[in-house]
């Protein structure tokens, strides 16, 4: 058979549905005619067809040259790229098409999809108008152009555009479902949830797939709307600020008015950037226990305290941390491991992830077990940590995405404590000890409310992190200016408040030689924040972020920075940790939540106290005083330095043995029958006794 008939040959088993055999007989006039673009993209197609996108990509590739003088053969290289995850490659052969015809449809749409992946949301709106323009009658286009819009937050054009498309497109579920969302993210709620009552069944289904939603109940408007607020802070979008906290103000007066209960785990972590007093937050906290208590117990038995069989005398202690795939949280959880006293304390771990070998096996010569649970329903994991019949369990994951409070509810151990917590004031919980210390708790506030408090004698957050290897960094190096006061704070974009970073552009208008040195933060998240420092009269470009580097390099690009500016609402704890073992001064103003004076804590056992205000004028004034006075900024400089030898904060393992002292009066206290009650560990009588 000669070409031709291998082709007709081909194309006739692919119409009678026999794609492996319409693949043979295309690869038979391909060794024929191996320069044929049409061949090579017959096989091509099929091979995708058949999930082998690799292969199709290399077929392409060998008529690249061909396909690249027209458009079509342009697009379909492109796309075979992308299959393929080449990206780089995609955008060329998309960009090269359009070069040769700027109306080509697939090139724009793809290169407008594209676009939107990587949140170049101009871009993606542009391509989706054209599409829409050239091939008005395709939904898809219309549906590309809103999901645009309401990426650049663009809400009042997406909804415009949805609607002017369902006069066209009657009968689109599709539509309908954008635009109960989108109703919602313009806080119209009446309107969102009457238009959600009215779906029906396959629209709910439509609407539950569009937000990849796995569970069984629909969320509200209200919820929807609080996502995506919680969505623009995490990226220092901050244009509904204000709204936001109305909203949230409402909610409250609502829930309390009507006793229903909303799960608020986002919205106890993000309410601590706006202004909203801790009373609040507490209530937020308080009206989202009934929520979170969602765990079905099956045939879970009720909670009883085994004692440990054989001779092992240990005290059994389970940690429920976060997430070890980042490899800066595994190794400071690993350093902080190795310090306690394996003699004494058993201690069993249970992240929440699958997790990388690699992190777990930093943790296993320092741990008697490591269980992941995220496989697991609430009650399988209780279950699974019932077994090591531990003596007390620490949650470290509270207000994170990880926080999985059913699990406490069925008592997993006799003792529960919260070791790291946002908030001084307590809702009702299963836990009944939260770890604190005598700053962050400095008037003993709420301390036997729901959750005792327990005060450790110096900073609650433990300085058992990864030490960074300080190599000899200039200035140019780490791209910050010679000749400039360089002031710099290395904080989660999702913990940076438009009220701290108010206050930095205050020091920056009076500081005109000054400049901010911030992390790498994604294109989106600098893009608003130059956009705030334009409109707080700053020039943008006194903003320096950091280029992309390994933690240990940016510590040592921060070891040349002047002064550390701590976030004011949410502190930037590990932050201020990391600049102060870099030999970097910093400043904090503490306020009433326990997120917003961890700072302060820290900076006191540090040895620092007189770094920590209690007004952001205070703060402030520090600021302009060190950026003003170069010998002040010099001597707190080597203050600092001195301080590293013999500070408590820096002795991690007298720390760890804080901790440790506070779990053992814990579990001495619960073993001769006392309820739990707030106590200093700086108090505790020696080892040998009881003390109620």
């Amino acid at each position: 058979m000669d070409h031709t008939q291998w082709m007709q040959l081909g194309t006739q088993l692919h119409k009678a549905g026999q794609p492996e055999q319409s693949l043979m007989a295309f690869e038979k006039a391909l060794a024929q005619m191996p320069d044929d673009v049409n061949t090579a993209s017959a096989c091509a197609a099929l091979l995708s067809e058949l999930g082998r996108p690799v292969a199709a990509y290399k077929i392409l590739l060998t008529v690249q040259t061909r396909l690249l003088e027209d458009a079509d053969g342009s697009a379909n290289l492109a796309i075979a790229a992308e299959a393929c995850g080449d990206l780089a490659a995609a955008g060329k052969a998309y960009h090269h098409a359009l070069l040769l015809n700027p109306t080509h449809l697939r090139a724009l749409n793809n290169v407008g999809l594209l676009a939107a992946r990587n949140l170049q949301w101009p871009l993606a709106i542009g391509c989706a108008r054209q599409c829409v323009a050239l091939a008005p009658d395709q939904l898809a286009h219309h549906l590309h152009l809103a999901d645009a819009l309401c990426g650049a937050r663009n809400f009042a054009q997406a909804l415009t555009t949805l609607k002017t498309a369902s006069g066209q497109f009657t009968n689109s579920a599709e539509l309908l479902v954008r635009q109960v969302v989108v109703l919602a993210f313009l806080a119209e709620f009446e309107a969102s949830n009457n238009l959600m009552k009215s779906l029906k069944a396959t629209e709910r289904d439509e609407l539950q797939y569009f937000l990849g939603n796995t569970s069984a109940d629909l969320p509200d408007a209200h919820q929807l709307y609080l996502g995506q607020a919680f969505e623009a802070m995490a990226v220092c979008d901050w244009a509904e600020h204000n709204q936001l906290t109305d909203v949230i103000r409402q909610l409250l007066a609502d829930c309390k008015a009507s006793g229903q209960a909303r799960d608020w785990r986002g919205a106890a972590f993000h309410a601590l950037a706006l202004d909203l007093p801790e009373s609040d937050i507490t209530q937020i906290r308080r009206l989202s226990a009934p929520a979170l208590k969602v765990g079905d117990p099956g045939t879970l038995p009720a909670f009883v305290h085994k004692p440990r069989l054989g001779d092992d005398s240990r005290i059994h202690i389970g940690w429920v941390v976060q997430s070890l795939q980042d490899e800066r949280y595994a190794a400071a959880l690993q350093q902080q491991l190795a310090l306690h006293d394996a003699t004494r304390f058993a201690i069993h771990i249970y992240p929440p992830a699958p997790q990388p070998p690699t992190h777990v096996n930093l943790l296993k010569p320092h741990v008697t077990s490591v269980a992941a649970i995220a496989h697991m329903t609430d009650a399988e994991a209780a279950g699974r940590i019932r077994l090591d019949r531990l003596d007390l369990l620490a949650d470290m994951t509270q207000h994170t995405s990880w926080y999985r409070p059913a699990i406490y509810e069925m008592r997993v151990a006799r003792l529960q404590i919260t070791a790291r917590a946002w908030h001084r004031q307590h809702a009702p919980s299963a836990f009944d000890h939260s770890l604190s210390d005598n700053w962050v708790h400095s008037d003993g506030l709420d301390s036997n409310l729901f959750e005792a408090v327990v005060r450790l004698p110096h900073s609650c957050w433990l300085a058992a992190q990864r030490n960074a290897r300080l190599q000899a960094v200039t200035r140019q190096q780490a791209g910050m200016p010679e000749d400039r006061f360089v002031m710099c704070c290395l904080v989660s974009p999702g913990s940076l408040d438009p009220f701290s970073f108010g206050v930095w552009m205050k020091i920056l208008r009076s500081l005109p030689d000054a400049v901010l040195w911030l992390p790498n933060y994604d294109l989106t998240t600098a893009t608003h924040l130059a956009r705030e420092a334009q409109s707080a009269g700053v020039n943008s470009g006194r903003l320096l972020f950091a280029a992309n580097m390994t933690h240990e390099d940016l510590l040592a690009c921060m070891h040349c920075a002047d002064l550390f500016l701590d976030t004011l609402r949410i502190n930037a704890a590990q932050g201020v940790a990391d600049a102060l073992r870099a030999g970097v001064p910093a400043i904090s103003c503490s306020g009433n939540s326990m997120s917003s004076r961890w700072g302060g804590s820290i900076l006191r056992s540090a040895g620092m106290a007189d770094c920590v205000f209690d007004t952001a004028p205070d703060y402030m004034a520090k600021a302009l005083r060190l950026g003003r006075q170069p010998d002040a900024m010099t001597a707190l400089r080597e203050r600092l330095q001195a301080s590293q030898s013999s500070a408590p904060f820096f002795d991690a393992a007298a720390r760890v043995k804080d901790v440790e002292m506070a779990w053992s009066q814990m579990v001495r206290r619960s073993n001769a029958g006392f309820k739990p009650a707030a106590f200093d560990v700086a108090e505790c009588s020696p080892m040998n006794r009881v003390v109620p």
